[in-house]
């Protein structure tokens, strides 16, 4: 007797050991996830659990955070230099913190501190108000004051060689007679002298003059003497004697929404209304001296000021290939610095800084990442090139970016749930923490620090970690819809490495994802070897994979085995 014999359903089997991170596409590619939590490409080709993080400082009220030869955050009102308090009256509120030199420069208080001498700290602007009597004598540069001259609209009807006439009749200029004719003094300068005038300000500042008797001295100056109680500025004014009502003398630095450091020097811009005036600007201060924005004296190291046409508030500001970059949503404002103080600007119509996403500018590997109106952008110096594509019809606000060690890390907010991106700019690929928002990041010795809602937190690099075992997930797409016409998903094999008391739960869904069945588990023992989780769904065209896991995994390959139907001829 002979019995029939049947054919075994052939079989195709697919492997992925080169894990895809996240992609949240409709048709992600294989080896990508949907969803994702706490996993890393670290270890890449394989997925394994991100890194545990530290608690380095608890903070009330986190406003700051900045890192230079040692760690540096702002706590409410207080600013900590290593852990020791820093009074400088700051107000409550998050705060820009700008490295230049050994100074730390705080935004929008215009506050400074040298943090390698603490006790040189206090404000960038100074203003005083006299209270006493004000008295203006002419005098050379150097503050000598000039005796026996001649006031009068018309010169004198006789003169001998080295006498001296102010002329008030043709701007205020001191003439001097050589003999043959009057010529200008090059060197004349008014002394203004009162009690406390001087107090707070040094030689070179530019500062704002005004209450001056006939107002003939009101205006911005450069000092070019200054003690306690005399000034000297560069004008000749026809004014003599002294005035008994208040003369204010204020040096101050513009409101600016970013502030940088470039070639020595803070740069900043500003839109809006600011005392009434509508504001387009950008700003450079003079030649290390982050103190003073109004030296204009023809010098290459004045300081700088421009107008701009481009429309839009700006969004945000870096410091890139030796340029600084001022960006607004649909532009970007390009400033080559120059030593001969000739500093250019250029528009440039681009994608740009997403408002409210002014933070999120990151440099990783020469390259300037930033979150834009249509996602993540990398700037190499030509044109901003998209690399979120991953991200597929999401859209995020309020972005905040850092960089450590080839990876750009974001933190951003979609429909009021935050999210911690992780992205490997070698491998171009995307990884899902969690849902931590971090305000500000910061990279001190390797390790990448993060400001939280609950105050300082080592992301990565930061050593023996607090956290407790960590509990992760990952979700793939639909699998199965690029298989051949009539094969269907006969099982599913894991390969994971789970660490000792870990474990990695499978779920199946074949309703794209409103409902999840459980399929098998896989618990770590107490020596490290890869185990193989199988699963076996039901037949099916197309299902959902779910990976939920407790402790430390590594995930090495996914293998989907497909046959075709055996009542198929």
């Amino acid at each position: 007797m002979f019995l029939s014999q049947f054919k075994a359903p052939a079989q195709q089997r697919v492997t992925v050991s080169k894990f895809g991170g996240y992609d949240a596409r409709r048709r992600a590619p294989l080896g990508s996830f949907a969803r994702m939590e706490n996993l890393t490409g670290d270890g890449y080709p394989t997925l394994s659990v991100r890194e545990k993080r530290k608690t380095i400082a608890a903070l009330d009220k986190p406003n700051g955070l900045a890192a230079k030869d040692c760690l540096i955050w702002v706590d409410g009102r207080t600013l900590y230099i290593n852990g020791l308090a820093i009074d400088l009256a700051l107000t409550d509120g998050e705060k820009q913190l700008v490295s230049m030199g050994a100074y730390l420069l705080i935004w929008p208080d215009k506050k400074y501190v040298n943090t390698q001498n603490i006790s040189d700290r206090g404000s960038l602007e100074n203003a005083i108000q006299t209270t006493g009597a004000v008295t203006y004598a002419l005098c050379r540069a150097d503050g000598t004051e000039y005796e026996g001259y001649t006031t009068g609209a018309a010169a004198p009807a006789s003169a001998e060689s080295g006498d001296l006439w102010l002329d008030t009749g043709s701007g205020a200029a001191l003439m001097r007679y050589d003999g043959v004719m009057w010529q200008a003094v090059d060197d004349a300068a008014l002394k203004l002298s009162s009690a406390g005038i001087g107090t707070g300000f040094s030689a070179g500042d530019g500062v704002t003059l005004s209450g001056c008797t006939g107002a003939a001295a009101d205006g911005t100056w450069t000092l070019l003497q200054c003690s306690d109680n005399a000034i000297v500025i560069g004008t000749v004014a026809a004014i003599e004697g002294e005035q008994s009502t208040a003369v204010t003398v204020r040096r101050y630095v513009p409101d600016m929404d970013f502030v940088v450091e470039c070639g020595n020097r803070l740069w900043g811009c500003k839109y809006g209304i600011v005392d009434g005036q509508s504001v387009n600007a950008v700003y450079g201060s003079a030649l290390g001296d982050f103190r003073n924005w109004n030296t204009f004296a023809g010098l290459s190291t004045d300081s700088y000021a421009a107008n701009r046409g481009s429309d839009g508030v700006f969004t945000g500001a870096a410091v890139y290939l030796g340029t600084v970059l001022f960006f607004k949503e649909n532009s970007m404002e390009r400033l080559y610095i120059s030593a001969s103080g000739a500093h250019q600007i250029t528009s440039l119509q681009c994608p740009g800084v997403r408002q409210g996403s002014g933070r999120s500018l990151a440099v990783v590997d020469s390259v300037l990442y930033f979150h834009g109106a249509g996602g993540v952008y990398a700037f190499d110096g030509s044109m901003p090139q998209l690399v979120s594509a991953a991200f597929g019809d999401e859209r995020y606000e309020s972005a905040v970016g850092g960089a450590a060690e080839g990876h750009y890390w974001l933190s951003a907010r979609r429909n009021g749930t935050d999210h911690l991106f992780v992205y490997d700019t070698a491998r171009k690929l995307w990884f899902r923490q969690d849902g931590l928002r971090v305000k500000q990041f910061a990279l001190s010795g390797g390790v990448l620090y993060g400001l939280t809602a609950d105050g300082v937190t080592a992301l990565q690099g930061g050593g023996e970690a607090d956290e407790t075992d960590i509990d992760w997930y990952a979700e793939t797409g639909d699998l199965g819809l690029d298989t051949p016409e009539q094969k269907y998903l006969q099982r599913v094999e894991l390969r994971l490495l789970p660490e000792y008391g870990a474990w990695v739960k499978a779920y199946v869904s074949y309703d794209e994802g409103r409902h999840w069945q459980y399929a098998g588990e896989l618990k770590g023992e107490q020596r490290l070897r890869a185990g193989l989780l199988a699963v076996r769904p039901v037949r099916c065209p197309q299902l959902r994979l779910r990976l939920t896991g407790h402790g430390g995994c590594r995930i090495y390959s996914i293998s989907a085995v497909y046959e075709k139907g055996s009542d198929l001829p």
